[in-house]
């Protein structure tokens, strides 16, 4: 993230600057060459990197990438130093840094502003809602007209009964006019669940897609949470959610478990096939009963699932004592960062500690080789984001969301449902949080998408229980609003994921801009995401609907 300006992006006024690019000039006004050091505060106690030399009354360029909050210091052939700050540069701008003396410190100034990186976004936010808007206006409009249509037609059959006489009637109209049941899909179908579902699959089509190639719409670089590292997790979380729910149903019907078992088995292979892991399936088959409403204590739902529960917490107990009890060479024990420049450079080939440490034992280089954390600490081994050691604590995420689906299915009483949901998430979103002391790289066990840490489990299945209890009282009890359009991609999210995927890099969906821009991805991204959102309306408006 921190280079020179070796293709002299900054020499032609930045004209041809990328997203998360700006330029820095420092005009060296002393009789000594100087030396520019910087390090982005993302990067964890790093050293300072040289960016550029410049000798005495010259001027030179950096390229900066505005990611991240930067530090930065100037030295002299005598190591004298005197000027030490912070700066956040905003993308494509024009900075200027006059070095003058050794006994003042210049502050950077902006040469030349540009438009606001995020006006693309606010102004794709802003089509969206008015586009939602009106289709809900001319959706209720066409509604409305429909209901005039048959009023008016009521009425001139009334008129016609009134003044006709009744023996005219008998003959020719009826005495009582039928309306045709309307058709309703699903009719019993929890919405909140298809909302919650198609919001992953959309927001993970738009992610994949790139995001508009905002920071936000990335995943973390190390420790951290951003919205990328949210979906993969919710979507786990709600697959327990829906798993549960599935199986009481069938369980009511008496279908044979050894049937279920069979069934569950197929699903879970398609599923890994995909790219989905689920791994508490098997376990939900074998000791999961048949709720019985009669007489169920407050933590009724907790205690039938005692056998579960305690395989689960053995599994991330295995997790946490794997990660930072084992002695990995030349790593010691407990190390939880990304290896490189990170704390000086004194694990360097350490990333992912204990997980990075037995992927590569068992896959050697058929790892990921482009993690995010490169950019940043330079780090050379390969590392697995998605690795085994993670796979255990995972397991914790998905049975949240099948511990969501056992109180659904356990209370009558919406109270009851959503006062428990909410209780889940409060508490192991503060105990996650917690873990990490509420900061980023602090804490016992930081919050990390890439090794799955007990606090990331924690705090994003506890987003999941909040989440959900909102969609279900305003989707399924209030009916304030349908779940639309989320409902839809829900219905199919199984087609949806496969189906991006295998088309992401093809026309309609992506193609390589001719801008390196924010807008131009974003746009790229939205039209993408939207063709998939189009396709599953038209797949529900047929009745296809594709399942395993």
């Amino acid at each position: 993230m921190l280079f020179k300006d070796r293709n002299n992006k900054c020499l032609d006024g930045g004209g041809s600057l990328s997203y998360d690019e700006a330029c820095l000039t420092v005009s060296n006004q002393l009789n000594d060459t100087i030396d520019v050091l910087g390090q982005y505060l993302e990067c964890h106690k790093c050293k300072f990197q040289t960016l550029i030399s410049v000798k005495p009354f010259k001027n030179g360029s950096i390229l900066v990438n505005t990611r991240s909050l930067f530090e930065y210091y100037w030295v002299n052939s005598s190591n004298h130093t005197n000027c030490r700050a912070q700066k956040n540069l905003f993308e494509h701008y024009q900075y200027g840094w006059n070095i003058t003396s050794t006994n003042k410190c210049e502050p950077i100034y902006i040469i030349k502003p540009a438009d606001n990186a995020y006006l693309p976004i606010l102004m794709a936010f802003v089509i969206l809602f008015c586009f939602g808007t009106f289709w809900y206006m001319a959706k209720c409009i066409y509604k409305n007209s429909g209901r005039l249509r048959r009023l008016l037609a009521w009425s001139s059959e009334l008129e016609e009964l009134k003044t006709s006489s009744f023996q005219d009637l008998t003959g020719s109209l009826p005495l009582v006019v039928e309306r045709p049941p309307s058709i309703r899909k699903h009719p019993h179908r929890i919405k909140s669940i298809d909302a919650f579902r198609g919001f992953c699959i959309i927001l993970m089509i738009f992610i994949n897609y790139g995001g508009g190639r905002y920071w936000f719409f990335q995943h973390s670089v190390w420790n951290g949470l951003t919205t990328a590292d949210l979906v993969f997790p919710w979507f786990m979380w709600i697959m327990g959610l829906s798993l549960i729910v599935s199986l009481q149903n069938k369980l009511r019907r008496s279908i044979p478990r050894r049937i279920l078992v069979f069934h569950v088995i197929r699903r879970s292979l398609i599923l890994i096939f995909l790219g989905i892991v689920i791994n508490s399936r098997i376990l939900e088959i074998i000791f999961t009963k048949r709720i019985e409403l009669e007489n169920i204590s407050c933590v009724y739902d907790i205690t039938q699932a005692w056998a579960q529960w305690l395989f689960v917490l053995m599994l991330v107990t295995i997790h946490n004592c794997v990660t930072f009890a084992i002695d990995v060479p030349n790593c010691g024990k407990g190390y939880l960062g990304p290896g490189g420049l990170d704390d000086g450079g004194s694990f360097f080939n350490c990333t992912g500690g204990v997980a990075g440490y037995v992927d590569r034992q068992i896959f050697g280089n058929h790892l990921y080789k482009h993690a995010p954390c490169q950019k940043v600490y330079e780090n050379t081994v390969y590392f697995d984001p998605e690795g085994l050691l993670g796979t255990l604590s995972s397991v914790l995420t998905v049975y949240f969301g099948v511990q969501a689906g056992r109180t659904l299915n356990t209370y009558q009483s919406v109270r009851a449902k959503t006062l428990r949901w909410v209780i889940w998430g409060v508490v192991t979103t503060l105990l996650g949080a917690g873990l990490c002391t509420f900061s980023r790289d602090d804490g016992v066990i930081p919050l990390n998408k890439q090794l799955w840490s007990l606090s990331f489990a924690l705090v994003t299945g506890g987003l999941a229980f909040i989440i959900f209890a909102f969609l279900f009282v305003v989707v399924d009890i209030l009916r304030k609003w349908g779940g639309r359009p989320f409902f839809y991609p829900g219905m199919n999210a199984i087609f949806l994921y496969v189906g991006h995927e295998l088309l992401r890099n093809t026309f309609p969906f992506g193609w390589i801009p001719t801008v390196e821009s924010h807008s131009a991805y974003l746009f790229m991204n939205l039209w993408g995401t939207a063709l998939w959102v189009a396709i599953s309306i038209y797949l529900y408006k047929h009745d296809i609907f594709f399942t395993i």
